[in-house]
């Protein structure tokens, strides 16, 4: 789900191979959500380093997930896909 960004869907994100180049460790397995705040360059690609936000969707409270899905738009002149 996008909350704000391209009107392309993300195919790829990208990461330096280890944290100690500011890369992101992630799941690659398929069993986990995550929420991601990054760089996107508009045509699917998107980056991400240590200085952005990527937390698991589980490590979300109900009330983060209930303001992202219900009140984000709020104030604002984004469109909420």
């Amino acid at each position: 789900q996008m909350f704000k960004g391209p009107d392309k869907d993300i195919e790829f994100i990208y990461t330096a191979p280890s944290t100690a180049v500011c890369g992101r460790l992630l799941d690659t397995g398929g069993k986990k959500e995550y929420l991601i705040a990054g760089k996107s360059e508009g045509n699917g690609k998107m980056h991400i380093t240590l200085c952005d936000l990527v937390s698991t969707w589980d490590s979300l409270s109900p009330t983060q997930k209930k303001s992202l899905n219900q009140r984000y738009q709020m104030g604002c002149e984004c469109k909420v896909s």
